[in-house]
């Protein structure tokens, strides 16, 4: 078991020196200590949190999630009463996360969600836990990926743009059937909307399958030609006030329970 001297010496002497390398470079990445600070990261993750310098970010740290004050420095104007709620569960969520790679020394991918000026922004991000030659885990690499998450949405935009204009009426929709299709025309699975909204998979499929495909006149759950109707009548332009609110989505096959 190696001390807290033990890990910041390693810390300081390897890890430190060989992400330097990195500062400049054009990727997201951060490292967090043992005691899950933020210690260094890229310039490019320095900007995409709103700070100006990496000393602006240093110290900060999932693990104080109900901290609000350090929760309104970082999100700013955005942190409000209707959403800190939500900001301090997703910050936990990251928090536990992390417990897991330090714990399991595991490579765990997530999807992280963010809301900004009405629109969804998309990071793939992997927490790598950092070892020490005695194979202990003393720190977590975190990489991140902006993208624009589901390829088929190209096809979708692209189908309707070839298309003549729809003239058919939207039916009235529940603000629940509001939120899944908003989900559905950014390609999210049945599994994914139980995790952001949740609720069972199964309530997700039945309303799915016997309130919005026959208000769409569609055969069954057919969830691909919903999708296209979702994007279609751009449900995917406005967010549910619901889900103006930042996720994450554990990516991990084997990890069922965050």
């Amino acid at each position: 078991m190696l001390t807290d001297q033990e890990k910041q010496k390693f810390i300081d002497e390897s890890v430190l020196p060989n992400f330097r390398h990195l500062i400049d470079s054009n990727i997201y990445s951060v490292i967090f200590d043992f005691n899950y600070k933020i210690v260094i990261g890229t310039n490019l993750s320095v900007i995409s949190v709103g700070c100006n310098t990496l000393e602006e970010m240093q110290g900060w740290s999932f693990a104080n999630y109900a901290n609000e004050e350090l929760a309104q420095q970082i999100f700013g104007e955005h942190y409000t009463p209707q959403s800190q709620e939500y900001i301090h569960q997703y910050a936990e969520k990251i928090f536990r996360v992390q417990q897991r790679v330090f714990n399991e020394k595991s490579v765990i991918s997530f999807l992280d969600l963010l809301p900004y000026d009405g629109l969804l922004k998309f990071y793939i991000v992997m927490y790598v836990p950092v070892l020490h030659p005695s194979g202990e885990v003393v720190a977590i690499q975190s990489f991140a990926t902006r993208t624009k998450l589901f390829s088929h949405q190209d096809y979708f935009n692209q189908l309707s743009y070839n298309q003549q204009p729809i003239m058919e009426t939207l039916p009235s929709l529940t603000f629940r059937e509001q939120e899944i299709m908003f989900l559905l025309a950014y390609g999210f699975t049945q599994e994914e909307m139980s995790q952001i909204l949740k609720v069972h998979r199964s309530t997700i499929a039945s309303i799915i399958a016997n309130q919005l495909s026959v208000k769409f006149g569609l055969a069954g759950g057919n969830t691909k030609a919903l999708s296209q109707k979702a994007v279609q009548h751009n449900y995917h332009k406005t967010i549910p006030s619901s889900l103006y609110r930042p996720h994450i989505i554990v990516l991990n096959e084997d990890i069922k329970d965050m």
